[in-house]
């Protein structure tokens, strides 16, 4: 509890994004944090070919009571989706025994808007099932694999022999032997495809139909973008990942670091859309029929 009780109340929200999109929950997103109408999360499920909806609140407190179950409850009634509804409740703490009972009540007598509760116990299983490690109060994104870092049918000094072997009066048998060291270093790939008509009165004034693919270096501090060796490394390799081991490695290499992802999977999404917004955000000059130019951005 100790590392989700320092997490602040939107940080709770973007851990439990990340955790539903992990589980394989489709079209997950925050409601609008200026206008908090008891829906922090909202996503969507398939079950036996039908999509339902799922409303969540996030309570990063240390009891929820049975007026946030029931508050809840009255949100989901109200939520505009054409199909089944359901809710959920995600705390860092626990559920007090009148909120347990409340949404028990709503199971038995097979209410259409159930709710399910997720306490901060569930929370912690759920991670470590879906590979979130908690780290020094920082909500870290692991990858179990990535680009194999030498050649398995060669030994992992063979690169440095391979070096010496055509320098006159060295003999490669005769070098030392090299200290070997590998660092593995947190990448984010993202492809996004961009689709927009703009049109006004006079018709279509401006398309875009775009494919972005950018690497972009993830360890702590700002994301920044990886140069072209290192994008081609990452984009045309995907097919040659390895299963992420530190263990294996250490039996190969004298000593291996692997540095850690510094933001959220859901920071790295705001950043790259932000990003790309940027990027496509243009001023566009049209004439109407009256023959007055006008422009938009």
């Amino acid at each position: 509890m100790a590392v989700l009780d320092d997490l602040s109340g939107f940080e709770f929200e973007d851990l439990m994004e990340d955790v539903f999109r992990n589980l394989g929950y489709e079209n997950v997103r925050q409601a609008e944090r200026t206008a908090d109408e008891g829906r922090d999360v909202i996503m969507e499920e398939v079950v036996d070919g039908t999509r339902r909806a799922i409303i969540v609140e996030c309570k990063h407190t240390g009891t929820v009571g049975r007026p946030v179950v029931q508050k809840l409850h009255s949100a989901i009634a109200t939520f505009d989706f054409d199909g089944p509804k359901r809710g959920m409740v995600a705390t860092t703490g626990r559920f007090t025994n009148p909120a347990e009972e409340y949404a028990d009540r709503l199971q038995r007598n097979d209410d259409p808007y159930p709710i399910e509760l997720i306490d901060g116990e569930d929370l912690r299983e759920i991670a470590d099932e879906i590979g979130l490690d908690l780290y020094n109060g920082r909500i870290e994104i692991l990858c179990d694999e990535t680009l194999r870092p030498y050649d398995p049918a060669a030994d992992v000094d063979a690169p440095v022999q391979e070096a010496f072997r055509d320098i006159e009066n060295i003999g490669a048998a005769d070098l030392p032997v090299p200290h070997s060291q590998v660092t593995f270093r947190p990448v984010v790939a993202i492809t996004a495809d961009t689709n927009a008509v703009f049109e006004t009165s006079v018709g279509v004034i401006h398309r875009i139909n775009d494919r972005t693919q950018f690497v972009v270096h993830a360890e702590r501090g700002h994301p920044k973008v990886a140069d072209d060796e290192v994008a081609t490394l990452v984009t045309e390799n995907f097919h040659a990942t390895v299963p992420l081991d530190t263990g294996q490695f250490t039996e190969v290499f004298d000593d291996v670091d692997e540095r850690r992802f510094g933001q959220t999977q859901t920071k790295y999404k705001e950043w790259a859309v932000d990003r790309l917004q940027d990027y496509h955000t243009t001023t566009v000059t049209y004439t109407g029929d009256n023959n007055v130019t006008s422009c938009c951005t």
